[in-house]
């Protein structure tokens, strides 16, 4: 069978066969959806205050991501520098994130920052350089911890494009096999 008698017969098909991929992505798209957003919020350990000096407790070792959260198009962040100390005073190794995860909605914006090896569970300082003296609008802005995500919600957004392409491409191509696009006489 050549590649034309191939197409022809899944053209023919495509009746029954578009509205089952048009169920099938729609549901894989959904569950994408909401993968992604369970993914985000999953992997949240907790959120500090914006200040100048202070400690935190981290339950478990492994690689924590420093994220900023504040208002839409704030500058508060604007040129801070960010150190991670254990209690003793041993400094925690941080790296800057080159490919930035985004979260944001209509009014906050969540930015990952700096990525950290937490050796052990314990207290830890925080210190932050550049922050100047307190402003009036300090209490919307915030330092949240997360847990590394960004592999995991990149597979998600990979197949919410790709079940969105099916879901319109089956969608498309049904459409066509029933008011009969292409058909022969």
């Amino acid at each position: 069978m050549d590649a034309k008698a191939a197409f022809l017969a899944l053209y023919r098909n495509l009746l029954w066969i578009g509205p089952l991929l048009f169920c099938i992505s729609g549901l894989t798209l959904a569950l994408c959806i909401r993968g992604v957003i369970r993914s985000v919020r999953e992997a949240v350990l907790f959120s500090v205050p914006l200040v100048e000096r202070q400690t935190i407790e981290f339950l478990e070792a492994g690689r924590v991501m420093l994220c900023v959260e504040g208002p839409r198009f704030t500058t508060r962040f604007a040129r801070l520098k960010y150190e991670l100390s254990a209690d003793s005073g041993a400094p925690v190794e941080g790296r800057v994130v080159l490919f930035r995860f985004q979260k944001s909605s209509f009014s906050r914006v969540r930015l990952e920052v700096r990525t950290y090896e937490i050796p052990r569970p314990g207290s830890y300082v925080l210190r932050i350089q550049g922050l100047g003296p307190p402003q009036a609008r300090d209490t919307e802005h915030q330092l949240v911890f997360t847990r590394p995500h960004t592999a995991r919600s990149v597979s998600y957004i990979l197949g919410i494009v790709f079940s969105g392409l099916v879901l319109i491409l089956s969608l498309i191509f049904f459409l066509m096999r029933l008011v009969g696009v292409g058909s022969e006489p």
